[in-house]
């Protein structure tokens, strides 16, 4: 009962509880980020979707896999209206794409790696579902370099999952992305405006898989 009211009023206050945030700074850096999609792409849990103006015409057709059900109700209603581009919407968690090896172009991120529940397993999928040369676009907040923030983010952490949507404050989703055979060619770092120093700390990039 507590996770299906959670997900409702998740699904219900996301748009407007980032509002400010977007406006200061998501909304450009999606903008910017996206641009470089093309193809045929995924965006691995896709909630409202949010990222969905910011597609460009390249992108000839998309897969939204999204979990949560009341997301995936929004996310529905607003891909009602998308005419040019072959839109797909599923249930699919990050770690079971029923999908063959190299099925995509492009796989987008935004928000997401913090919260899936094995970020290695996650990014081997990924990194299985791309095409040689195709590119994983991510924008995630990440683990805290100052050590007095750092502290305050371990102690929260176990509390802010329950509250947040399994969100970890303490991933150091860089040096995974690298770990996982996909080779970062863009990376920007910088603080997400607006939001406490334990979730500001954000990276945002492009990483391709290599030729076989």
């Amino acid at each position: 009962m507590f996770k299906k009211v959670h997900s409702f009023l998740m699904a219900k206050s996301y748009d407007y509880a980032m509002r400010s945030t977007e406006k200061k700074c998501l909304h450009e850096w999606r903008m910017s980020l996206l641009s470089q999609a093309k193809g045929e792409l995924l965006e691995i849990g896709a909630g409202t979707g949010v990222n969905l103006p910011h597609y460009p015409e390249r992108v000839t057709q998309m897969t939204l896999s999204e979990p949560d059900m009341q997301m995936r109700k929004i996310l529905q209603k607003k891909t009602l209206s998308m005419q040019k581009t072959r839109v797909n919407i599923t249930h699919w968690g990050i770690e079971s794409i029923d999908m063959p090896d190299s099925s995509f172009d492009t796989i987008v991120s935004t928000l997401v790696l913090c919260s899936v529940p094995h970020l290695e397993n996650s990014l081997k999928e990924i990194y299985r579902l791309l095409r040689p040369q195709g590119t994983f676009l991510f924008l995630e907040h990440i683990i805290s370099d100052h050590p007095q923030t750092l502290s305050w983010q371990r102690r929260i952490e176990p509390f802010w999952k329950i509250c947040a949507g399994n969100c970890r404050l303490t991933r150091d989703t860089a040096t995974a992305i690298r770990a996982s055979g996909l080779r970062i060619k863009q990376l920007t770092e910088a603080p997400m405006t607006g939001t406490p120093a334990f979730v500001s700390r954000t990276i945002r990039g492009a990483a391709s898989k290599p030729e076989l």
